[in-house]
């Protein structure tokens, strides 16, 4: 039987590498995202590539009733086995003295209010033994100078994971995350070659990741490779972390 996954954040390098990664294992993909045009396009790749989309959802992470119905809509027509949250952006580096009340709440509101949001209504959907995978980042398993709100809210969405892995074992669910650290997207790609370059030094394995290496580690959390695993956060960070 065809399962279904749900993936919050389509747009951007890393959401379509997910989706492509999903469809291309045999799983139904319903992509969701802000951005209707960018979300048509992917559509069109994906079954241009004869793979499983029927459905897109426009949506505004940090719209919670929309978010809810989007949600709700995708289990009702297509049921809903897998559960991807990929949402979250950065924001100017300040130290936490510095950044302005308001860009704090903004940057917690998508990084983590909008996931949990989107957990709530995801894990009230998914059947026994179904997958949900939140990809943080590898701010979110430790410092990050200068990125306080965003380094912040990563490390809830952790906790979020870690407790929600516990709080939904009995019924089989499992709660993963991926987190992350410099990979090739669109803001760093738009950098010269010598600060790509930089960036890569900082990087015990010498390069940045690539959107399909993080695509692969949401894949193997999603389905039944790693049907013993709960609770975990998979680094994906050329040993950033190590």
């Amino acid at each position: 039987m065809t399962k279904t996954a749900f993936v919050l954040g389509a747009n951007g390098l890393i959401g379509n590498a997910i989706c492509f990664a999903l469809g291309e294992a045999g799983i139904r993909v319903v992509p969701a995202a802000r951005d209707a045009g960018n979300l048509d396009a992917l559509r069109e790749r994906m079954l241009a590539a004869g793979l499983d989309c029927p459905a897109t959802e426009t949506v505004d992470a940090t719209d919670d009733d929309a978010l809810s119905a989007a949600i709700a809509r995708t289990a009702s027509d297509y049921g809903m086995d897998i559960a991807v949250n990929n949402v979250g952006r950065g924001h100017r580096p300040a130290p936490l003295t510095e950044l302005d009340p308001r860009e704090f709440d903004d940057v917690v509101a998508i990084n983590f209010r909008a996931v949990a949001v989107a957990m709530r209504n995801e894990l009230r959907e998914l059947p026994d033994g179904g997958a949900l995978v939140n990809v943080v980042s590898s701010a979110g398993t430790g410092g990050a100078p200068g990125m306080s709100a965003y380094s912040a809210a990563k490390h809830a969405v952790v906790g979020l994971t870690r407790t929600a892995a516990i709080d939904y074992a009995a019924r089989g669910i499992r709660v993963n995350a991926v987190a992350p650290g410099p990979i090739e997207s669109g803001p760093v790609m738009s950098q010269p070659a010598e600060v790509r370059a930089g960036i890569g030094k900082y990087v015990p394995l010498g390069r940045m990741g690539r959107a399909d290496e993080v695509a692969a580690a949401v894949l193997w959390l999603a389905t039944d490779g790693s049907s013993f695993t709960t609770g975990f956060v998979l680094p994906v960070d050329g040993g950033k972390r190590a």
